[in-house]
């Protein structure tokens, strides 16, 4: 008959499961405490002066409501959602367009085996030359890509479009590349013993391993682009975020409040439609 567990053996499984900390684990947590204090102190964050200091923001609120349904504040704010719908879907269209073949060359699984040093070489070139249209495209905020557009092409969304798609494709492939990063790599292999070329390993082999993370990845994009299409609005590059910004400095806060209200249902409606395609993509 097996004996009862002991109050010893209870204490020794439970402080198994008890992690333990290294001195680099106790280092890291150091510097970021560190971190944050001093970041604590550069930003001058003050929680106290959030919470009692509420008469200006209770103000701004109260003068939203009850929030403007007259009819031409209706048809404006029909407008600039329709607009910030076709600057986010087609910025993350060209993104994704832009963004596959810069992925495909910066994708570090491409086959060299066999190949001599001076091919290598050779193959490197595109490689690093796509990764560093993509940091580049990437590493500048799509605020500062709609201000660039904005004083080359003038106001409205077709700039606010442009910075969409370029900071989409520099988004979208560095996640493009590393997804093909990631696939299984025999069926690559597989092709390449058969005598399959380079391009043959990455159209038959890599591709259709991808394509589902592609388009779940593309579909959050269009996410982020409709929320981004709102604030570029309010550097002069369209969408209803530009109608936020006139009605703001017109001090006309009920009609912001309607502006605002339905920026809200389109991002929740985008996020909802998106997330359920996904969810059918990957299951």
């Amino acid at each position: 008959m097996a004996s009862p567990p002991t109050e010893y053996d209870g204490q020794k499984s439970i402080g198994g499961a008890v992690p333990r900390f290294s001195w680099g684990s106790s280092l890291a947590i150091l510097i970021i405490l560190g971190l944050a204090g001093w970041s604590y102190y550069g930003t001058q964050f003050d929680i106290l002066d959030l919470l009692t200091n509420t008469e200006p923001a209770s103000r701004f609120v109260s003068e939203m409501f009850p929030p403007d349904f007259s009819l031409a504040t209706l048809q404006a704010t029909g407008q600039g959602v329709l607009e910030t719908f076709h600057m986010s879907f087609l910025g993350a269209l060209i993104g994704a367009i832009v963004a596959f073949p810069l992925a495909a060359l910066g994708t570090r699984n491409i086959e060299t085996v066999g190949a001599s040093r001076s091919e290598k070489i050779v193959r490197a070139v595109p490689y690093h030359a796509a990764r560093f249209v993509l940091n580049v495209f990437r590493s500048v905020p799509d605020i500062l890509w709609a201000l660039v557009f904005v004083v080359a092409l003038g106001l409205g969304p077709f700039p606010g479009t442009l910075a969409l798609a370029v900071h989409s494709a520099g988004v979208l492939g560095k996640l493009y590349s590393e997804t093909l990063e990631a696939v299984p790599s025999r069926p690559v292999e597989a092709l390449a013993s058969t005598g399959a070329d380079g391009f043959q390993s990455f159209l038959f082999g890599m591709l259709p391993q991808g394509m589902s993370n592609f388009t779940s990845l593309t579909l959050y994009q269009w996410e982020c682009n409709i929320r981004s299409a709102t604030i570029l609005g309010f550097v002069g590059a369209g969408g209803i975020g530009q109608q936020i910004l006139i009605s703001m400095n017109l001090f006309d806060y009920p009609k912001v409040a309607t502006l605002v209200g339905a920026t809200v249902i389109v991002v929740l409606v985008v996020d909802r439609f998106s997330a359920s395609v996904r969810k059918r993509i990957t299951d």
